[in-house]
């Protein structure tokens, strides 16, 4: 879930329609109608998105950390196990909603799962330093390169 102006696309749509669109605040889930990369796309912003998607909600969110879940429904386990409640003959075939509040899940507490998040949330934060870092390396090589050979 990304801002509408961070796509890189021009993306139009009818403002007539918004009214039966619906609302995604931070930390929810819309469902993706395919299970492409496990189907859950985590909002870090408050948007809309179209009404032919699930917005997962916790109903306990002091019970749930958002950073863990999407942690969980990103990882290839949840991923192999997600298969048992989606139907359809080829990739990023359809997810069952409601086979898939019928699956079981362990976790740890609160505290423990927000840690997680906030660990992996980190490292994540850092590999896009180093990425970027290692992008302005290579122009700098680049550059350096374009003017040795004249």
């Amino acid at each position: 879930m990304i801002l509408r102006d961070e796509t890189g696309i021009n993306i139009a749509h009818d403002k007539k329609n918004e009214a039966t669109y619906k609302r995604v605040q931070p930390g929810q889930f819309v469902i993706h109608l395919r299970s492409f990369q496990g189907g859950f796309a985590h909002s870090a912003v408050e948007g809309i998105t179209s009404p032919a998607y699930t917005v997962l909600s916790f109903i306990e969110q002091d019970r749930d950390h958002d950073w863990f879940w999407k942690l969980t429904f990103s990882s290839p386990n949840f991923i192999t196990r997600l298969e048992t409640v989606t139907y359809g003959i080829r990739d990023g075939r359809s997810i069952s909603y409601e086979d898939f509040t019928q699956m079981r899940f362990t976790s740890p507490n609160h505290g423990e799962q927000k840690r997680m998040g906030e660990y992996f949330k980190s490292l994540d934060h850092l590999i896009t330093l180093h990425q970027r870092e290692l992008v302005r390396l290579k122009n700098i090589k680049k550059s350096l390169l374009d003017g040795m050979f004249v």
